[in-house]
């Protein structure tokens, strides 16, 4: 309620701001001053270069410098900045987009994931962004509501495009040291040389950081969630004659951190693990369904009896007498009083309450975690201007990722779900990604403008995978694979009816195919573990394959009724590839079927004349949903933890975003955003968190968020300036619905955060810069492993705690 409050009168007062405006005169110098007060970022929404404030759709760009202001270096601080967009986490810098309502698909460990947020560099479709990515860029764009005619993969939430800036035609380049709290060092630089006579430029930029961790463990002295990459990028631009550019980017990353903590937050002793604790043993015929529960209780059976001859306290007495082997007294006895415990429930309720008193910035279970990745591409764009009215372009990639990690998910000493490498090789999981895209573009006449291509993707595996886990003291190693192509036919127009309405559409026909195979073995012996949910029996692998196909379109008529002013109304048509579950608890649930989406939108983007820059930017948007896929984390015997993905009937998510910025006195700047999300589903789909009338996980109804800067010229040519803003969101949903108050929501929070800059010192070419976030030092919950109801423990990922800083740059050139 509190969120709800300050969120409306946030609004409120931001609206009555504008609420004047639009009977103000118009000139037309208001978008020319008003883009020179804000700065209008250029973005590429439509596949062409335009100014964000032109573009009908709802889109939140943000430029270099802002992100440097912002002091934004990894995917989970755009959630602060960015209206419509939340992050879900369950590791550290490896978060994934939502955006109003939509978000990932199937998070399982190996499985290529389709999302209904695509993420793209420079045009090219990328897992999702680490910290390694936010250095010498352009600009980020969010993009809202689905994206399925233009860009490169279908989606139905939206895109979010990182795009570095490129050569220059000035010798120029940067250095910049970052120290701070928890040990914080690092370096960022680029030096950019032109080749002069406007032949193009080469450019270079990296950045290493380095970073202390935050949670430590008590048990191993470990500090975990630290940070430790180090990244690159070379870009080269070469115009050999006139009209024909050619641009290659090779960047490459690579990471080697402490990992993430998980913070146990509950305890459940009476959850079920197993709803049969013996299947695929020899005992499964004799004693069918005796269940596997994560306490002992007052009489259920240790599961470690099964391995004892009958002498060990707290087991079932051995009977000479008996015919039958003692493992058969045993699992009679776990029958006959409510089936078999793991731990003692005091053993449980101690841990939680050992977790309590420790708080949240400290962890104790044995081991050390580490999050190792890399990432790397090459990427070429070459454009050909032919004429003034027809241009060809042609982007070809390659992109690698390679990933190796240790983590223990339930945040205690027990063996519960870990996940680890056995060193048998260096990498756990690869893959790589050969997309190829071909675009002509041009104009008939002066009102007509379009855009056709074709578009081409393939992901493989780049070796054999091994992904060694530990579910419930069970050692096993998952190999999983992924194969999948993508190819789409696209087309788009846009028609100038009159010099002030426009209407533009597009249409796509997309074919996907999809294979994938899984193996579950025994990490020491190698022997098959994994069940087949279709016959009961153990395969290794089990292999999967499906074809999906759709076409996608949009329709959008825009008109500027004055200068600095657009009003546009919107339909998308939106398509997300259906997929497998690897593994499946249940035969029904070995695949899932496409979602697709009908996406209305309306808004109003306005650069008002009252006398002082105002830019008032509003969007509206309806969205229908079929057959969404709904994913729910679960426990399955010898795998640990998995994403199980269903298909929800129909779903509605509706909501509006409101941005603004306005320059009340000259050198002061106040923008601020204020947006609601009602994503709630239409109906009940049993056994997930999709129920009727509760709100999509991990989804705010509100957030808002205010910014101010101010910055003072100096005599000598330099400036100082003060910024500082605030971000809230209210509370969101855990996907464990069932789970008892409080333990089936996540927090809503506030973050304040302040920067002082003073820039140009003494005129020449320093800058320098303190920082501080989370000024409170609020604790709160950016995601985590909700199971609870599923198999007894709850831990989660908390965001950082106060971080400060400074930072010294010194550049050169333009």
């Amino acid at each position: 309620m509190k969120s709800l409050t300050h969120a409306l009168c946030l609004s409120a007062s931001l609206m009555a701001v504008a609420a004047g405006a639009p009977a103000m005169a118009q000139d037309t110098g208001t978008a020319a001053s008003n883009a020179a007060a804000f700065g209008d970022i250029v973005v590429i929404a439509r596949r062409r270069e335009e100014a964000a404030q032109e573009v009908p759709l709802a889109i939140t760009a943000l430029s270099g410098s802002t992100l440097d202001q912002k002091g934004v270096q990894s995917v989970e601080q755009l959630r602060d900045v960015a209206p419509g967009v939340n992050i879900g986490a369950q590791k550290r810098d490896e978060a994934q987009f939502y955006i109003r309502g939509q978000g990932p698909g199937v998070i399982n460990a190996g499985q290529r994931n389709f999302s209904s947020v695509a993420t793209y560099f420079a045009e090219v479709p990328i897992p999702v962004a680490g910290p390694g990515v936010f250095f010498d860029l352009q600009s980020v764009q969010v993009l809202k509501g689905p994206q399925g005619t233009l860009f490169g993969r279908n989606t139905t939430g939206g895109a979010v495009l990182f795009e570095p800036n490129r050569p220059s035609d000035n010798f120029e380049g940067m250095v910049r040291l970052n120290g701070g709290n928890y040990n914080r060092r690092g370096i960022e630089g680029v030096v950019n040389v032109p080749f002069g006579n406007d032949l193009g430029g080469i450019r270079v930029a990296g950045q290493v950081e380095r970073r202390d961790g935050f949670t430590r463990n008590i048990t191993s002295g470990q500090k975990l969630d630290g940070r430790a990459f180090e990244s690159m990028r070379v870009s080269v631009l070469l115009r050999p004659t006139d009209g024909l550019e050619n641009l290659l980017i090779a960047d490459y990353s690579n990471r080697d951190a402490s990992g993430s903590s998980a913070v146990l937050r509950n305890i459940n002793p009476n959850a079920a693990v197993s709803p049969n604790a013996l299947q695929g043993t020899a005992l499964d015929p004799f004693f069918p369904n005796i269940p596997l529960v994560l306490g002992q209780g007052a009489s259920r059976v240790p599961i470690s009896c099964l391995s004892t001859t009958g002498t060990t306290p707290g087991c079932p007495a051995l009977d000479p007498s008996s015919p039958f082997p003692y493992v058969f007294t045993v699992a009679g006895t776990a029958a006959a009083s409510g089936g078999f415990g793991f731990f003692p429930d005091a053993t449980l309720n101690g841990l939680l309450a050992q977790q309590q008193q420790l708080g949240v910035r400290k962890v104790a279970f044995p081991g050390r975690n580490y999050n190792r990745a890399q990432s790397f591409g090459i990427t070429n764009k070459t454009t050909w201007e032919i004429t003034d009215n027809l241009t060809i372009k042609n982007i070809i990639a390659f992109r690698g990722q390679r990933t190796d990690e240790g983590n223990d998910y339930d945040g205690t000493p027990l063996p519960l779900i870990a996940q680890f490498n056995v060193h048998t090789q260096d990498w756990q999981f690869g893959q790589d990604q050969f997309t190829e895209e071909f675009q002509i573009q041009g104009s008939l006449g002066e009102r007509l403008r379009y855009i056709v291509g074709f578009y081409h993707e393939k992901s493989k595996p780049a070796f054999d995978p091994a992904i060694p886990s530990n579910a419930f003291g069970s050692l096993n190693t998952r190999i999983v694979t992924n194969t999948d192509t993508s190819d789409a036919l696209f087309a788009h127009a846009e028609f100038d009816l009159t010099d002030t309405i426009q209407v533009s559409g597009g249409y796509r026909h997309t074919w996907d195919k999809r294979k994938a195979s899984l193996a579950q073995v025994n990490t020491g012996t190698g022997a098959c573990v994994l069940v087949n949910p279709q016959t009961g029996l153990l395969q290794c692998p089990i292999n999967y394959s499906a074809k999906f196909r759709a076409s996608t379109y949009d329709g959008t008529i825009q008109w500027k009724p004055m200068d600095g002013v657009l009003v546009y109304a919107a339909y998308r048509r939106g398509f997300k590839s259906g997929g497998f579950n690897l593994p499946a608890p249940t035969p029904e649930l070995q695949s899932f079927n496409p979602e697709t989406v009908d996406d209305f939108e309306v808004g109003i983007k306005a650069d008002w004349d009252i006398g002082i820059p105002l830019r008032t930017n509003l969007s509206l948007f309806y969205d229908k949903f079929k057959d969404v896929q709904v994913t729910v984390p679960i426990a399955i015997a010898t795998t640990g933890i998995a994403s199980v993905a269903q298909n929800l009937g129909k779903q509605t998510n509706k909501g509006f975003e409101f941005e603004t910025s306005i320059v009340p006195v000259e050198g002061f700047t106040l923008s601020g955003f204020v947006s609601y999300l009602d994503a709630t589903s239409d109906i009940t789909l049993p056994g997930t968190p999709a129920i009727k009338g509760r709100q999509a996980v991990y989804q705010p109804k509100w957030k808002y968020s205010i910014t101010g800067r101010y910055a003072y010229p100096l005599n000598d040519g330099g400036e100082i300036a003060l910024q500082a803003d605030y971000s809230r969101q209210s509370k969101t949903n855990s996907p464990d619905y069932l789970a008892p108050a409080p333990f089936n929501t996540f927090p809503g929070y506030g973050i304040f955060n302040a920067r002082l800059e003073w820039n140009k010192i003494g005129g020449g070419n320093i800058d320098a810069a303190a920082f501080m976030s989370n000024i409170g030092n609020k604790k709160y919950i950016t995601g985590g492993y909700p199971l609870y109801t599923q198999i007894g423990f709850e831990s989660v990922v908390y965001g950082e705690p106060r971080m400060y800083g400074a930072s010294l740059t010194y550049r050169w050139g333009n």
